[in-house]
């Protein structure tokens, strides 16, 4: 029966079949969840077996990759939801998904005799609740005559999400067995230019697969996409979340070298997002400015190995290294001090370990990037090799270099590795403890939040040490603006750090440094003039990046922002999205301490401050923590800014209250 029934569905699909030069497209998904494929050769110390990228990479004629399937938690139905919109918005934004839980509710009912999904029109004003660019079914629309259906029996028809268009129906629809899977899927592509075919990953789910691939036509694109379950809160056996984040997809357009879009800027990696330009594309029609991906090209080959690799990295590089770092750095540094207060005495030791664990701090920045270039295998090799390169680092650039002079190399250092790593495409930085949040599908590219007020403080550390000893005049104003305009295009331009929101923190960073350089009376103009350099430089670099086709998170959204209410959107996003963070975890103790620890300095100012060796160590911690707040209060991170920016001021405190004794006026 389910043989005639084939026949009967290729018969019917073939009925209406369009002119042969049309091409057409195969977005298969597929159920392979990574508890079934992982983990199966458990002997082995090394990152666990993937099945579905090794199958992918056996295939010929297949572009192996791996694709960011969601912006927050993994939730199979909103990643669907995504595919056909051909946009995203973090999970955090949907007010009926808990960040916490793993166990969600799906709510989207198929109706194969209707060919429509039930309760639709309820989806479509959850999503425009989110956000006013995002349409789910925006993909089968935009195909002329929308697009098909191919699943199996034996599996949940959930992936008909992919086919429906912005009503929710789907233009046909053929439902049978895994054996006939290929077969009603050619004959679906006679009538239907999209065809969207949910396979199973068994020993007959591949087969299907492999005659898909053999069959391929030049005219075709078929796109193979692996989409696990949503985990089950509570369920044993389920993979950790990390790996429903990367997940194989496999490209199949005659094309060669692994998967790359502009979403993402990384060989081997796609966004969720870009598969519906990616096949509008293919098909030669007009991809609507509503959806925020950008079609797949070819980029560099990156082998199965390496994307293996990469999703480890990826997935935990972030993972507790950047403060457990830090932590280690403290806890070197108090072991110096003990050390050498063993063999010369308390007293004589708290100045060379206050200056070597500030100066720890400043070269904190480029070990990670250090680290990144290493990659060790574990999370606490990496800690220790950041906190000793950094203390080492530091206890070199202390005995070579006088006081107040040694932070211009560590600073000099870090701006010319990150700018040089960001110049080459981030191939460091994403893969680092401070890198973009690749494994969130936050940002895939350029300066990360957490980065962004280190830089400008690190810039006036530097300055502050140049400045040291000469006096101040219009040449130091000029050093100043010129170093500042150089960080502003490093950290915003689309082709570097592409953090255009990070151009407001080094600005306010900079104007806040000028005016305590400049001295004398504190006046209103001069006050609104500051506030108006980074206005003014956000103009200036998004006009530049729009020219240039930069392609900067924020420049890319306002080419394609229809309306005003589409613009005031992106600003009140960011803070729809910092107030989670800021009740997040133990956020709000670390804020409330940063907060006391300015408190405290300020306090104290007179002890810790009252001997600086030039105003520019003063503008540098002004700055900086300008630069912090100014941060937090306008990126989606929020707090998370102000907390690095006093770290990094913690250790130019330890650096300038660690001065010699003989150096003291």
């Amino acid at each position: 029966m389910a043989a005639v029934g084939a026949m009967l569905a290729a018969c019917g699909f073939a009925a209406a079949a369009p002119a042969a030069e049309q091409r057409r497209a195969l977005l298969v998904l597929i159920d392979a969840n990574p508890r079934d494929i992982l983990l199966r050769e458990r002997g082995d110390p090394g990152p666990p077996v993937d099945g579905v990228l090794r199958f992918f990479g056996e295939q010929p004629g297949l572009r192996t990759g791996l694709w960011s399937a969601s912006q927050g938690r993994y939730q199979r139905q909103q990643v669907l939801l995504d595919v056909s919109q051909g946009s995203r918005q973090p999970t955090a934004l949907y007010s009926d998904v808990d960040e916490d839980a793993d166990d969600q509710h799906d709510d989207l009912r198929f109706d194969a005799d209707t060919r429509s999904f039930e309760n639709w029109a309820a989806f479509r004003r959850r999503a425009l609740d989110v956000s006013q660019t995002i349409r789910p079914g925006l993909l089968a629309a935009s195909v002329p005559g929308g697009a098909a259906f191919v699943g199996a029996d034996v599996i949940e028809p959930t992936p008909a999400i992919a086919a429906a268009d912005e009503r929710g129906r789907v233009a046909a629809v053929s439902l049978g067995a895994v054996a006939t899977l290929a077969q009603r899927a050619r004959a679906a592509s006679r009538s239907q230019r999209l065809v969207v075919v949910s396979a199973p990953f068994g020993d007959a789910g591949r087969e299907q697969l492999s005659q898909l691939v053999r069959g391929r036509a030049d005219d075709e694109l078929l796109l193979i996409v692996q989409l696990p379950e949503t985990p089950r809160q509570g369920s044993v056996g389920e993979p950790p979340s990390r790996y429903l984040r990367q997940i194989a997809v496999a490209i199949g357009d005659g094309r060669e070298g692994s998967p790359r879009s502009a979403s993402t800027r990384r060989d081997g990696l796609v966004s969720a997002i870009d598969f519906a330009p990616t096949i509008l594309d293919w098909l030669r029609s007009e991809t609507p400015d509503r959806m925020r991906g950008a079609a797949i090209r070819s980029g560099a080959t990156v082998s199965v190995e390496r994307l293996t690799e990469l999703r480890e990295r990826w997935s935990q590089a972030r993972d507790g290294r950047q403060s457990g770092s830090i932590m280690a750095i403290v806890l070197l540094a108090a072991t110096l001090y003990l050390l050498l207060g063993t063999l010369r005495g308390p007293h004589a030791a708290a100045r060379p370990a206050l200056r070597i664990g500030g100066l720890g701090l400043l070269w904190w920045p480029s070990a990670v990037l250090f680290a990144a270039a290493v990659e060790p295998a574990t999370r606490s090799g990496e800690i220790l090799l950041i906190a000793g390169v950094s203390i080492t680092l530091a206890a070199l650039t202390e005995r070579l270099l006088p006081w107040a002079r040694a932070p211009l190399v560590p600073a000099l250092i870090c701006l010319l590795a990150y700018s040089a790593d960001l110049a080459a495409g981030g191939p460091l930085l994403t893969v680092s403890a401070l890198g973009p949040s690749v494994a969130t599908g936050g940002r895939f590219y350029g300066v990360s939040n957490e980065l962004e007020p280190i830089l400008p403080i690190v810039l006036l550390v530097g300055l502050a040490a140049v400045m040291t000893g000469r006096a101040m005049g219009r040449g130091a104003l000029a050093l100043y603006a010129a170093a500042g305009l150089v960080l502003l295009v490093v950290v915003g331009s689309g082709r570097l750090g592409a953090d255009v929101g990070g151009v407001l923190t080094v600005g306010a960073g900079i104007a806040a440094a000028i005016l305590v350089l400049l001295g004398g009376t504190l006046t209103p103009r001069r006050i609104v003039l500051a506030a108006l350099v980074p206005v003014a430089a956000l103009a200036f670099l998004i006009a530049i990046d729009l020219g240039l086709s930069g392609g900067s998170h924020l420049s890319r959204n306002l080419s394609r922002a229809s309306n005003a209410s589409e613009l005031w959107e992106l600003v009140t996003r960011r803070y729809e999205l910092a107030w989670p963070v800021l009740k997040s975890g133990s956020k709000p103790l670390f804020l409330l301490a940063s907060l006391l620890a300015v408190a405290f300095a300020w306090r104290g100012r007179r002890l810790l401050y009252g001997d600086l060796p030039h105003r520019a160590w003063a503008a540098a911690l002004v700055g900086g923590l300008a630069a912090g707040a100014t941060g937090a209060l306008t990126n989606d991170s929020g707090p998370v800014l102000f907390i690095n920016a006093v770290i990094a001021l913690a250790g130019v405190t330890a650096y300038i209250a660690g001065r010699p004794a003989r150096a003291r006026s």
